[in-house]
């Protein structure tokens, strides 16, 4: 027990400190120390909704196997008998011997048996939570090339851990948003996954979009700023703007009401457009015949209202005015 409650301590650590890269491939070797594994997944994605259809892989980290194993198994997963009990819900982690289950005359299950030759799987270990609603499932699958299978009590640790893994996954992305921008309060950011899936947002983020879209239900991106995200550029509606920038396979998203946007006064306004193009507090305030301190004001309320925190971003969001 002791062990366990120190593993999940150092998975919660990871969470909070390690980099988009990092943290599938160092939660996976602390898991690899209890139990033994030479390959893995840990993934996204979704179906229709029928048992039996190709489960449709949004996003995946390969571990100690070659990365084609994913486009591979895309093309063969809708003959696959696991797939259906994991789209159907586990209760339990679930054991399969590869040579035991994809046995058979059936086209299906003699592709998931060459599939699992040219990729050395002899036995597997899954669990995750299947996909609802507008959010993909999430999944854990162990590899074993060997002719030892996984025991129980492989099968009791992975459900014991997935809760903390699943939880995990969840604050290491809002970490990835703290990171991005740590002025909480007022910030409205959000991870949105390729299939437009909002994975973590702030609630200002949320109530932002319902301004625009009051009928939004869900998490998923409406369809218009789906589609502005697919072809890089901003969304600007009536009532918001959403920008976004992409962090390997997910979007990192930020919304701003349009009306902060032309809600600069006059002064601040012209104290914002020379700031931004390089001229000093007092070089403005000469320019302008006006006190600095009356330059210091205006700027930071200028700041303040256009939702920015350094000159740069200053002058990309004057030049979207």
């Amino acid at each position: 027990m002791h062990a366990f409650s120190h593993a999940m301590v150092e998975l919660y650590e990871l969470a909070e400190q390690a980099s988009y890269q990092e943290f599938p491939e160092a939660a996976l070797r602390l898991l690899q120390r209890s139990v033994g594994f030479d390959g893995a997944v840990l993934g996204l994605g979704g179906s229709g909704g029928a048992a039996q259809e190709s489960l449709q892989i949004t996003q995946a980290h390969v571990h100690q196997r070659d990365a084609a194993i994913l486009q591979a198994y895309g093309r063969v997963s809708a003959g696959d008998p696991v797939t259906g009990a994991f789209l159907g819900g586990l209760e339990r982690p679930l054991a399969v011997d590869c040579l035991t289950a994809y046995r058979g005359p059936q086209r299906g299950l003699s592709e998931m048996a060459e599939f699992s030759r040219n990729y050395g799987l002899r036995h597997l270990l899954l669990f995750g939570d299947r996909p609802q609603d507008a959010l993909p499932g999430r999944w854990l699958v162990l590899y074993r090339s060997t002719n030892s299978g996984f025991r129980a009590e492989d099968a009791d640790y992975l459900h014991a851990t997935w809760a903390h893994l699943s939880r995990a996954i969840g604050m290491h992305r809002t970490a990835l948003l703290d990171r991005h921008d740590s002025a909480r309060a007022q910030r409205a950011s959000a991870l949105v996954n390729p299939q437009g899936g909002i994975e973590t947002a702030d609630a200002q983020f949320l109530l932002l979009l319902r301004r625009q879209w009051p009928d939004m239900g869900g998490r998923q991106l409406p369809q218009p700023l789906l589609d502005a995200l697919k072809r890089g550029v901003s969304y600007r509606g009536q009532q918001i703007e959403v920008s976004a920038r992409r962090q390997q396979h997910l979007w990192i998203c930020c919304a701003r009401p349009v009306d902060r946007l032309a809600s600069l006064t006059p002064g601040e306004a012209s104290v914002a457009r020379r700031f931004a193009a390089g001229l000093s507090s007092k070089e403005i305030a000469r320019e302008l015949g006006v006190a600095p301190n009356t330059v210091r004001t205006q700027l930071s309320r200028a700041y303040a209202k256009l939702q920015v925190h350094d000159k740069a971003a200053l002058a990309q969001r004057l030049m979207q005015m």
